[in-house]
C-alpha cells in the first residue's frame, strides 16, 4: 500500500526510480502518480470494479462540446493528458500538441487512442516540467483536484510560462458535487483519498473539490481572468487567460 506517509517505499514497474522525500505532499504526489501509472492499461473500464465510492467519468459528448466551445487552436499544450480522452478532441482544433503526464503507461496508452502525429509526448513531473517553447493555449482535465492547496500558486505560475502572447487556458474537472464519490480526509493540511486497483492495492491521492465559485475567487486573487461554471453531473468549465 502507498500512503501519505514520510517514509521511503520500494514500488514496482516504472516507479521504481522515483524517491519519496521527507515532504509528505512529495510522497502523496508520488502515491499519486504510481497509481494513475499502474491504473492506466484499465482505466474507465467499466467492467472492472470501481476504485472509489462512485465512477466520476465525464461524458465523451460532453468533453467534445466543451473542448468545442473553447477552440484550442495553433499550437496546444495539455498537462496531465492521461489517457487520451480530452487530447483526441483537443486534435480536432490544434495545429500542434504537446501531451505532458507523469506517467508513462498513460502516456503510451494516450498514444495509441489518438494515434495523431501532430501529438507530441512528454513523460514528466509537471511540477518539475519547463516548457522549451510557449503555446497558444494550455488545457488540462481532472488534474487541478489533484494539486494540492500549498502548490496551487506554483502550479498556476508554471501555466502562465507557458503562454504565448494572447494565450488562453482551459480545464475541465470535478466540483465539489463531486466529493460524495470519495472519502476524503486531511493529511497535513492536504484533502487526501483513497484508490484501490483491481488487485486490491492501495494508494493515496490528492483531490481538492473546488465550488465553481471558490476556484474563480481564488483564480482572480492571483491575476487570472478565468470564467468558471459547474457543467454536467458534477463536474466545472473554467476558460480564460491572464487578466
Amino acid at each position: 500500500m502507498l500512503t501519505g506517509t514520510r517514509e521511503e517505499r520500494p514500488v514496482e514497474s516504472e516507479w521504481q526510480h522515483w524517491t519519496v522525500t521527507t515532504d509528505s505532499s512529495d510522497a502523496l504526489l508520488y502515491s499519486q502518480r504510481a497509481y494513475y501509472d499502474e491504473r492506466a492499461p484499465d482505466y474507465m473500464d467499466l467492467s472492472k470494479p470501481s476504485d472509489r465510492k462512485r465512477r466520476g467519468f465525464l461524458p465523451d459528448e460532453l468533453c467534445a462540446e466543451l473542448i468545442d466551445e473553447f477552440a484550442p487552436i495553433g499550437h496546444v499544450l495539455e498537462l496531465a493528458c492521461g489517457s487520451g480522452v480530452c487530447t483526441r478532441e483537443i486534435v480536432r482544433h490544434a495545429t500542434s500538441v504537446t501531451a505532458v503526464d507523469g506517467s508513462p503507461r498513460m502516456i503510451e496508452r494516450n498514444r495509441a487512442v489518438v494515434g495523431d502525429l501532430k501529438v507530441n509526448y512528454v513523460v514528466a513531473d509537471i511540477f518539475a516540467w519547463e516548457p522549451d517553447r510557449t503555446y497558444d493555449a494550455v488545457l488540462f482535465s481532472f488534474w487541478l483536484s489533484h494539486v494540492p492547496p500549498h502548490r496551487f500558486d506554483d502550479f498556476w505560475g508554471v501555466v502562465r510560462a507557458c503562454f504565448a502572447p494572447g494565450g488562453r487556458v482551459c480545464f475541465i474537472d470535478e466540483d465539489d458535487r463531486g466529493a460524495t464519490n470519495d472519502d476524503v480526509r486531511v493529511v497535513d493540511g492536504i484533502p487526501v483519498a483513497r484508490r484501490t486497483l483491481a488487485d486490491g492495492r492501495a494508494f493515496d491521492i490528492v483531490k481538492c473539490f473546488w465550488s465553481a465559485t471558490d476556484l474563480e475567487e481564488r483564480l482572480r486573487s492571483i491575476g487570472w481572468d478565468v470564467n468558471v461554471r459547474s457543467v454536467g453531473d458534477g463536474f466545472l468549465f473554467g476558460s480564460g487567460q491572464p487578466a
